[in-house]
């Protein structure tokens, strides 16, 4: 696998784990290796995939939030495990017009998922 610096632990999953719930604590982000996560809404919509050589998880960490969405395996998957001490200190080390931008980006994100479950939830609603 990897070759990354920032390598603390290799973790795997088989198809249908959930990897980490909305509202749960954010301690770890994933450099996904191989295989496919879905990324769920509070409700179960889905949101988002995320491939090989993508990171996820990240965004609460930044936020400084609660798991904002859940993540689930599903193809049998591996990824290296990057805690947030560690996850802190590379954004802490990048320029301050860096991390402003991923912030930026993140809260625009979050708000736009918000935005997009809502809307769903309103139009089922309405016609289901």
């Amino acid at each position: 696998m990897g070759g990354y610096y920032i390598v603390e632990e290799y973790i795997s999953w088989e198809p249908n784990t959930v990897i980490y719930k909305f509202g749960d604590q954010s301690d770890y982000a994933y450099l996904l290796e191989k295989g496919a996560v879905e990324i769920l809404s509070e409700n179960g919509t889905k949101v988002g995939y995320v491939n090989a050589k993508e990171v996820f998880g990240e965004q609460s960490i930044l936020l400084e939030t609660p798991r904002t969405v859940t993540a689930v395996a599903i193809e049998k998957s591996s990824a290296v495990k990057i805690p947030k001490e560690t996850l802190l200190k590379e954004f802490k080390e990048s320029s301050i017009l860096i991390r402003a931008i991923l912030r930026s980006t993140y809260l625009r994100l979050t708000n736009l998922n918000t935005t997009i479950t809502k809307d769903l939830k309103n139009f089922f609603d309405k016609y289901h």
